[in-house]
């Protein structure tokens, strides 16, 4: 039911501030001394609309994960950081607008003026502090530490993603995209915080980033409704991204996913079989470039070679095949194994629909001491693995990927782990 009136909520406030945004300016266009807001009375356009894909997509992947879903990624964090504590989150979350305006002060010209930017600014964090508390206090979802009842969605996390997107508007998509790479990884570093201070789930800080870009496209849209094309400084790069691109962008970007460990599991002549678990990564692909003026028709619809990294962390709970094993007062084991690995990876252009591609991967595998340390020890060994993706360009500056992942972690004196993965990803482009 509380997913249900997220969704409501999240659909109204997106639909009726967009319509209250076209009906404003068709008002304004009926003031003759403001000719250039005649020219912007339908704002809310196609090139408008591709921007709000991105932050569209992860509210509805948000509200889809609330309740037991999101919960489910929560044992990452008990798991792996179950001790962590921390306050500098609560800095960290001021940390992309603290770059954005200490690059204005220094000298370093972005898209917009002073005032274009602080009003941007202004409207972006009320659309971002009215929706966020609005759902909070809604849905009234306790968080995991018990503390409050106002975990969904993050505020931290949505006013993080609301300075990143301004920075990525102002810096990435004028002077360079690693500024964007940046803003966005310092604000992916304090949705990581929320979730490991145990403050928030999961789906609490995917859906708090959703918001927060939601805010900042917003905010940009009303900006060009006041000031058309007044008080800019800088044009976007040259190089526009496009959606499905001849020869695919390298990226950085973040994964979550569902893992499954296949077979049996067999440890000390007890045997068992893996719950579907949880997995997160941070990953990368670095591409060679073969575009050039005389050879990008030739290389339209070739394959491209690369490098991709990947580094991995997963967690499935085990059940017993024997019910005996019931008895014990001790949990089954719960398998908690790592992966920093790295391999060619090969990309394709399927039309304009999207691009695909196959990836090889090798490197360490690591696995965590379970809380059934009686079988399991804590052991290195190597992880070998491919993957399957599609991935498109939806908007300036961000790739939404989905992968399919099979991999092995095979340890010595511990039983290996093959497993299959299946999931999502956001990544920024860097060249």
């Amino acid at each position: 039911m509380k997913k249900t009136i997220a969704l409501i909520l999240a659909t109204l406030i997106t639909t009726g501030v967009s319509s209250g945004q076209i009906a404003t300016s068709q008002s304004a266009g009926q003031l003759q001394n403001y000719s250039n807001l005649q020219n912007n009375q339908k704002l809310f356009t196609k090139e408008n609309g591709k921007r709000l894909i991105l932050p569209a997509t992860l509210i509805v992947a948000g509200t889809a994960m609330y309740g037991n879903p999101g919960k489910k990624f929560q044992n990452l964090r008990d798991n792996y950081t179950a001790g962590f504590s921390t306050g500098f989150d609560e800095y960290l979350q001021y940390a992309p607008v603290a770059m954005l305006y200490g690059m204005k002060i220094s000298g370093i010209e972005g898209k917009s003026d002073w005032v274009r930017l602080i009003t941007t600014n202004a409207i972006s964090a009320v659309i971002m502090a009215g929706t966020v508390n609005a759902i909070k206090y809604t849905v009234k979802e306790p968080r995991p530490d018990g503390s409050r009842d106002n975990g969904f969605p993050s505020g931290h996390t949505a006013l993080a993603f609301m300075s990143a997107a301004m920075v990525h508007h102002e810096y990435g998509m004028t002077r360079s995209p690693w500024y964007s790479v940046a803003a966005y990884g310092i604000a992916s570093s304090t949705a990581v915080m929320r979730v490991m201070n145990n403050s928030h789930y999961v789906h609490d800080v995917i859906m708090g980033s959703g918001m927060g870009i939601l805010s900042t496209e917003l905010g940009y849209m009303f900006a060009d409704l006041i000031f058309g094309e007044k008080r800019l400084l800088r044009e976007e790069l040259k190089e526009t991204f496009i959606q499905v691109p001849e020869s695919p962008y390298s990226y950085l970007g973040s994964a979550l996913g569902f893992t499954k460990i296949q077979g049996v599991i067999t440890m000390s002549g007890r045997e068992f079989r893996a719950f579907a678990g949880t997995s997160a990564s941070v990953e990368g692909a670095f591409y060679f470039r073969n575009r050039t003026k005389s050879d990008k028709a030739r290389f339209a619809n070739s394959l491209h070679a690369g490098i991709s990294v990947n580094a991995t962390i997963n967690n499935s709970a085990t059940y017993s095949i024997h019910p005996i094993i019931a008895i014990y007062p001790s949990p089954v084991p719960t398998f908690n194994w790592y992966s920093i690995s790295a391999g060619p990876v090969i990309s394709a252009r399927a039309g304009n629909l999207f691009r695909y591609g196959v990836s090889a991967e090798a490197g360490y595998a690591g696995l965590k001491e379970n809380n059934f340390g009686s079988y399991v020890h804590a052991r290195g060994g190597i992880s070998l693995g491919g993957s399957l993706f599609i991935e498109r360009h939806i908007t300036d500056g961000i790739i939404i990927r989905a992968f399919a992942r099979s991999s092995n972690a095979i340890f010595k004196n511990s039983p290996d782990l093959p497993a299959l993965s299946y999931g999502g990803s956001v990544a920024v482009p860097i060249y």
